[in-house]
């Protein structure tokens, strides 16, 4: 390096003092440094910030690139000994079980002992001991009855452990994709051309016009058995599916009645026992579960259900007829066309005709007056009914909400009709307007929050509910402990929230001990948005409902926001509150738009949601109760299952919404009389309003009528005419309205007829042995069954017809193929045909076998769960397995009671000792002396057994120990890998694109190198049991996300928060950019001297010219000296370092 050194210094001078760079010190390192003598300047600091950014992500890219191949070797170094450690540390575990067993034995055996010396020191017959020989018979022959009886309880134990394993695995084949697939592929069509077409000229040729014949009729015979087989598979997979749809809606405890998994629990029990008692017990269930005293509520339910379902299909009935009957006078395409030429015809008016829209604005504003009228009428009446309220119907029986929504949907139909132009219109009727149309939306949340809840909310949560689905049973218990941390009702503290409205009304101070009332609310509303939000990706069933009901309150609260932010701080003229409307319309609206009233309203109503999800909720599961049979005979209709969300909907709608759109239509109107040139202010001030200080709406148009006439801003004749366009149009509207609200109420009851058809069919599927019993026919599992076995018979059939069939034309095929193969010698041509038919026959070959192998599987799952259905019913064979375990029982029994009856009961200690004696050393005198020896004699092999393990245990300590240092230095060799990013990431984590990415990796990094520091620390030479099981913890965990974070490390990059968008410059370059172009320079240049910086830094680390490796110092001097004082370079040298570079 020395020889180099004057060589070097000058190239350094010229990298220094190179012209093109400017070293102004900023920001972190060169990052802060400009490129071209551009100084670091206010107007740069976004310059600045982005070459920071580039700088960071491209030094590590350029990091990444270079450690990328150590990178994997470690990973895969990592992945490499983490299974053997994990094989070490079970080796560990094993032989560590060893010695506990050993130790405990070698226990045992000087208790033995301990006891044999005992018995020695008190002398011949002094002790118990010495009549052991004499209650060895007894034991030998309870012992010999036990196992006998237990033979056959652990034969029951198997079968049934046997099919409960073969009928869940058949259950997980129904849900899995599979299952899914082989409908598919059997779906798909067959090619029907016969594979003998390829070789039939062939062979014609050759005269063989009889095999020609034989292989035809063979083509057809495979063909026809294969369609037939293809049919019968799909029969057989629709019947699963029907009978996964019913089961999947049963609940888990009904799944477990079944008498495999009763046996299997009950044998488990008794052998667990050994007691007579527990016997008894086990056989007081076995009574229990072939007894029908539960036989009385299983037939109300069924009878109540069915006769729900009656009630519902007759009433679908009858609006299938009403809808039939209108669609027959009138179809939906006639009507709509029929509103769309009434629309052409208003249309056409308002363009041709002189004062048109000032007459049509008028005959809006008049029939505004009467709708108005009649919407306060419904909306007087819906506020004097109180808690009535949820009862009030119209006089067709339609419910109070339909009417408003009617009536609502009625006025933003009018003001959508209004010729308006937004530009000249008043800011303030623009905003009425828009508030009409908001509170519609209000109605609209209402409406949907009924008609989603009835037809998705309700029928989910019954079917949740009634299998027990673990995640919606946790997500209602959940929501009931989140009600009753409150430490108070939710109608108290609603109770205490109104209080605090009354003193608001009345202007008085809030009590301080109100606050307490508001605090609990925010503390319920946090918890209940923490319960509703999901911090995973998948959603459970449990979750996705919760989320789901409680989208339908979250959609009606914002756009009761959007109402209130609309109307609340519209400027009306003050003598207009002086109109009739406007007054009944005040008298019985809510003063939402008090936003201090709002809040309590707000706090109030999402108490009423939470009451409204717990009281829904406590009706389904108290109904699913019933439809287990395990609570008392409950059936709710549809009216009190809805009950809860009327409710909420009654009462928001008396408290919030009663009084908003009459009013902002009373304003309407007056904004489009003031349009039409009246002055509405004077005419009211001018009006006699009488004793009741209020000016009818009516009058003022009929003022306005006589008015305008007079000026002249239109003619009768017009006026009639914008009448008859606008009844046209406001008829034709309405026709599509009543077969509109038809549909809506059939869907409903549709949705109803299909739940309770699904709960009866379930129902009936449960409970059929006991309803066949009562005399009540249902044939759901019946048929089931019938249909089963009788489609797997023809299955059978087909399939055993087939494969002989398959068999003799495989003969005929081999024939075929060997008179291919001797003419291809004489006849090239025949080379080809060979070809093709080999081909043709391995693709229906592989077609049949494809189907053949769908058949096996599909008939194994079939016979499982025939066989466990089968089970459920009286039939010969659960008779038999009744018979059976009943037999096994009484011989359990019996040897208990034998067990039991026995006047000496062993020590476990003696029984060990009765263990050790022969019939030979029965009748030795020194019999116990014998035992003493043989006691003796496993006491030195077990501490000699004891030592070798323990040797063994050191020697497993001793491997594991040098593979755990192996794998710390793979670990320091991580470590150090990481250092050279690290700092890098830091700076990712403040990019705003990379942040969100790259802080969730740092997250996830910092769990993960805390197994590493965790598993080292645990792991030491007086480790216990507990330690060694920690550490296996640890190396899963490491094993796990191994792959993942080496990974994510290299795709850092790559992964920003969002992709970001490119605008064009050929689409659209605005003359702001065209401006900033020149002050852009400064940044380009910066962006040069970041990628000479780039070439720079790897010239300083010896990577230049190969990137993947490092030089050392001699070759890095070696190889620039010979670099600059190549002539070739010349030029560049002259022109300055950073072009050379």
């Amino acid at each position: 390096m020395r020889k180099g050194r004057e060589t070097l210094l000058t190239l350094l001078e010229a990298f220094v003092y190179d012209p093109l760079i400017d070293w102004t010190v900023g920001g972190e390192g060169l990052a802060g440094t400009s490129f071209g003598g551009i100084s670091a300047t206010i107007s740069t600091r976004q310059s600045k910030k982005d070459l920071e950014k580039e700088v960071t992500l491209s030094m590590f890219n350029v990091r990444c690139t270079e450690m990328k191949v150590e990178w994997h070797d470690n990973k895969e170094q990592i992945q490499k000994d983490i299974p053997s450690l994990l094989s070490h540390f079970n080796s560990w575990l094993d032989v560590h079980k060893k010695i506990d067993e050993t130790e405990d034995y070698l226990q045992d055996l000087h208790q033995q002992m301990a006891l044999v010396k005992e018995a020695e020191a008190h002398g011949a017959n002094k002790h118990s001991l010495y009549n052991l020989p004499s209650r060895y018979e007894i034991y030998c022959k309870t012992q010999e009855a036990m196992k006998t009886a237990k033979k056959d309880i652990d034969k029951i134990v198997n079968e049934a452990e046997t099919h409960i394993t073969t009928y869940l695995e058949a259950l997980k084949l129904l849900e899995s994709s599979q299952f899914a697939q082989w409908i598919q592929d059997l779906k798909t069509p067959s090619n029907d051309m016969n594979v003998f077409d390829l070789v039939k000229e062939f062979l014609h040729n050759a005269g063989k016009n009889d095999i020609i014949t034989q292989c035809e009729q063979s083509e057809s015979d495979v063909e026809q058995l294969s369609k037939l087989q293809n049919l019968s598979i799909r029969r057989c997979l629709q019947l699963l599916q029907e009978y996964h749809a019913i089961l999947s809606q049963c609940p888990k405890s009904y799944i477990e009645n079944h008498r495999m998994y009763l046996f299997l629990n009950w044998c488990k029990f008794m052998t667990d026992t050994k007691t007579v008692e527990s016997c008894d017990a086990v056989y007081e269930k076995f009574r229990l579960f072939l007894d029908l005293s539960n036989a009385k509520h299983t037939l109300q339910f069924s009878f109540s259900l069915e006769g729900c379902y009656k009630e519902t299909v007759a009433q679908v009935n009858k609006l299938y007829e009403d809808l039939t009957k209108i669609r027959a006078q009138e179809s939906s395409a006639s009507l709509e066309k029929l509103y769309a030429t009434a629309r052409l015809g208003v249309s056409t008016f308002l363009s041709c005709e002189k004062g048109a829209t000032s007459a049509f604005e008028f005959v809006i504003a008049n029939e505004l007056v009467l709708l108005n009228k009649n919407f306060l009428t419904l909306e007087t009446a819906a506020s004097r009914s109180g808690d009535l309220l949820i009862k009030l119907t119209s006089r067709d029986g339609d419910w109070f909400l339909d009417e408003l929504v009617l009536n609502s949907t009625r006025v933003v139909e009018m003001i959508n009709n209004l010729p308006l132009k937004q530009e000249g219109e008043d800011e303030r009727f623009l905003k009425i307007l828009n508030g009409i149309r908001s509170a519609n939306n209000v109605y609209k949340g209402l409406h949907e929050l009924h008609f989603n809840f009835h037809t998705i909310i309700l029928p989910e949560s019954m079917k949740k509910i009634q299998s027990e689905e673990p995640t919606a049973i946790q997500m209602i218990t959940d929501l009931g402990s989140l009600i009753m941390e409150l430490g108070t009702t939710i109608p108290e503290m609603i109770a205490q929230l109104e209080k605090i409205l009354s003193c608001l009304f009345m202007q008085m101070d809030i009590n301080p001990s109100y606050e307490l009332v508001l605090d609990r609310v925010s503390s319920l509303r946090t918890k209940f948005y923490h319960l509703v939000q999901t911090q995973t990706d998948t959603l459970s069933a449990g979750k996705m409902l919760l989320m789901g009901f409680n989208g339908l309150f979250d959609k009606l609260t914002q756009e009761m926001h959007n109402l209130v932010n609309l109307l609340g701080n519209v400027d009306i003229p003050t003598p207009w509150k002086k109109l009739d409307q406007v007054k009944e319309a005040k008298n019985i609206a809510a003063h939402i738009f008090n936003p201090k009233v709002h809040e309590i309203l707000e706090d109030i109503f999402l108490l009423k949601r939470l009451q409204t999800m717990s009281e829904f909720f406590e009706l389904t599961l108290e109904m699913c109760q019933s439809f287990k049979g395990s609570g008392k005979h409950v059936v709710f209709s549809d009216e009190q299952l809805v009950k809860p969300v009327r409710q909420f909907i009654a009462d928001f709608i008396s408290r919030q919404l009663l009084g908003i759109t009459t009013e902002a239509v009373a304003y309407t109107v007056c904004f489009l009389l003031q349009n039409l040139s009246l002055d509405v202010e004077h005419e009211i001030e001018q009006k006699d309003i009488g004793a009741e200080t209020k000016v009818p709406l009516d009058e003022l148009c009929h003022k306005a009528w006589n008015c305008l006439l007079k000026q002249g801003i239109f003619t009768q004749n017009l006026v009639s005419q914008a009448s008859s366009f606008s009844a046209n149009l406001k008829s034709a509207w309405e026709k599509i309205q009543e077969p509109k609200k038809i549909e809506l109420k059939l869907t409903v009851l549709q949705s109803s007829a299909m739940r309770i058809q699904n709960q009866l069919t379930v129902y009936n599927f449960m409970y059929e042995e006991i309803l066949t019993q009562l005399h009540v026919y249902t044939g759901v599992r019946s048929k089931f069954i019938i249909d089963l076995k009788n489609e797997m018979t023809t299955l059978k059939s087909i399939h055993a017809k087939l494969t002989e069939a398959r068999e003799k034309q495989q003969l005929l095929i081999e024939n075929a193929h060997q008179r291919l193969n001797w003419a291809k010698g004489a006849n090239p041509n025949v080379i080809e045909i060979s070809a093709a038919f080999e081909s043709a026959v391995s693709a229906r070959d592989g077609r049949l076998t494809l189907e053949q192998t769908i058949e096996s599987e599909v008939l194994a799952a079939c016979k499982v769960i025939l066989q466990h259905e089968l089970l459920r019913t009286h039939c010969n064979e659960s008779k038999g397995y009744d018979k059976l375990f009943l037999n096994s029982f009484e011989k359990w029994r019996i040897a208990c009671q034998y067990t039991t009856s026995r006047n000496d009961v062993l020590t476990p200690t003696e029984e060990s000792i009765m263990n050790l004696l022969t019939t030979d050393l029965l009748h030795n005198p020194k019999w116990l002396e014998a035992i003493s020896e043989i006691i003796s004699d496993l006491i030195t092999m077990s501490q000699r057994k004891l030592s070798e393990d323990r040797a063994t245990l050191l020697c497993v300590y001793d491997d594991l120990t040098s593979s755990i240092e192996k794998f710390k230095e793979v670990y320091n060799t991580h470590c150090k890998l990481m250092s050279d990013v690290k700092s890098l990431i830091k700076s990712m984590t403040k990019i705003e694109d990379y942040g969100t990415q790259t802080q969730q990796f740092v997250s996830d990094y910092r769990q993960y190198i805390d197994n590493f520091s965790s598993l080292f620390s645990k792991f030491k030479k007086d480790m216990n049991l507990e330690d060694v099981k920690t550490c296996v913890d640890y190396l899963h965990l490491l094993e796990q996300r191994t792959e993942q974070i080496y990974g994510d490390l290299l795709n850092l990059e790559a992964k920003r928060n969002r992709p970001q968008l490119i605008r064009q410059d050929c689409v659209s370059v605005s003359p702001a950019k065209m401006a900033k172009q020149e002050n852009t320079k400064g940044q380009q240049r910066n962006a040069y001297a970041v990628n000479v910086w780039r070439r720079v830094k790897m010239k300083l680390e010896g990577r230049d010219p190969d990137p993947g490796r490092k030089y050392t110092s001699q070759e890095q001097v070696d190889y620039v000296i010979r670099e600059a004082t190549n002539l070739d370079n010349l030029a560049l040298l002259y022109e300055g370092w950073t072009p050379w570079v």
